[in-house]
């Protein structure tokens, strides 16, 4: 977990006479970096997670202390530190601008002008190298965790030095499609939850401790599924750090179903009989099963720039429905018939048997679960 607010705060709170006015919420906000910002054009640099600290220089352009807060929130920064007695004074910061710090979770802390800039961004950034190395050490740690069968000893020990006991009630999410972590992180942070967030394959990966405090399932989703482009899989609940690499590779698959199904989340649990797959030890037998029930399409589709395999997908996912497959891909129904006429030449197969859909099914499953990989 990175550097809060809080920590900061707190442990300069004497040394650099700061007041915090409004905002008390968003202490637990996480800090991606100090930035000093004078100059209000700069906005479109930052990336979230900033502390932003300033003179309020900015001011002599016009640029008001409401319209600069206000576009700090929208960057999803985690607060503002103002240096009082030049630009700015303690009575420019209305009750307004309070009111507004105070409903965004946005922390507003004022120190004196006295207080030299470089002396308290050089402490802060030291904090805040020193939480990326360790960071570092964990993202490394869960990595391992990942590949290793057993867990390492070395890695085990990190882990438990970091916070996260060998024995105690995890989850893991993959999300796919997360533009920015800081909403996220601000949400979880809010909770008090202990957790690890860290990129992987271009996927982010969120293990939860999920007995400490205890927090509903649909409370977590709320928070992760905050945008409508991401996707998650979910592992099952698992006791034990030495099965995480496991749990990871279960919480891929449900990654895979969620695609493959068009849904935002999918729990392993929730796979049933697909389960199966996950089981097996063999990639390439599974691989097979997916080529041999579906290269046909695949090759024909990339050599005509057809759509064959998305329509038989299609059509599946909507038990076969033909006014269904066709609202969902936006065409006509004599172009559906058409199509899946095509698509039984070339498989040699009707679509009406139970035992064949199934297969087609899996071998979906398996192919998107390989796309993901």
């Amino acid at each position: 977990m990175r550097t809060q607010v809080l920590d900061l705060y707190h442990t300069t709170k004497e040394k650099y006479s700061l007041k915090l006015l409004s905002g008390e919420a968003g202490l637990t906000n996480s800090i991606s970096w100090v930035y000093l910002a004078e100059d209000f054009q700069n906005m479109p640099f930052l990336k979230g997670g900033e502390l932003v600290i300033t003179t309020g220089l900015f001011m002599q352009s016009g640029i008001t202390l409401s319209e600069f807060i206000c576009a700090l929130v929208t960057r999803s920064c985690s607060g503002i530190l103002i240096n009082v007695g030049q630009y700015i004074h303690e009575g420019d910061i209305t009750e307004e601008i309070k009111e507004f710090c105070k409903n965004s979770d946005f922390p507003l802390i004022t120190m004196p002008w006295k207080i030299h800039l470089v002396d308290i961004m050089q402490d802060y950034c030291r904090t805040l190298l020193l939480s990326t190395r360790n960071a570092d050490l964990i993202n490394a740690a869960f990595l391992g965790a990942i590949y290793q069968s057993p867990l390492h000893e070395s890695t085990l020990l990190t882990l438990n030095q970091h916070g996260f006991p060998t024995k105690a009630e995890y989850r893991i999410f993959v999300i796919s499609n997360l533009q920015t972590t800081t909403r996220i992180t601000f949400s979880l942070n809010h909770k008090q939850l202990k957790y690890h967030l860290f990129e992987h394959d271009h996927l982010q990966i969120l293990i939860v401790l999920m007995s400490q405090p205890n927090i509903p399932l649909n409370e977590l989703l709320d928070i992760l599924l905050f945008c409508d482009s991401i996707t998650l899989g979910i592992s099952n609940s698992f006791s034990s750090l030495m099965d995480f690499g496991l749990c990871y590779k279960r919480a891929r698959f449900a990654l895979a179903a969620a695609s493959f199904w068009s849904i935002p989340s999918v729990y392993f649990e929730e796979l049933g009989i697909f389960q199966i797959l996950f089981s097996s030890s063999d990639p390439e037998m599974l691989k097979g099963i997916s080529q041999k029930s579906l290269g046909v399409l695949e090759e024909f589709d990339a050599l005509h720039d057809s759509d064959y395999v998305d329509t038989l997908r299609t059509f599946l996912l909507s038990d076969c429905n033909l006014l269904e497959t066709a609202s969902s891909m936006h065409a006509h129904r004599n172009t559906i018939v058409y199509r899946l006429k095509k698509i039984k030449e070339l498989l040699h197969t009707e679509l009406n048997d139970s035992k064949i859909k199934f297969e087609l099914l899996m071998a979906f499953y398996i192919r998107e679960y390989f796309l993901i990989e």
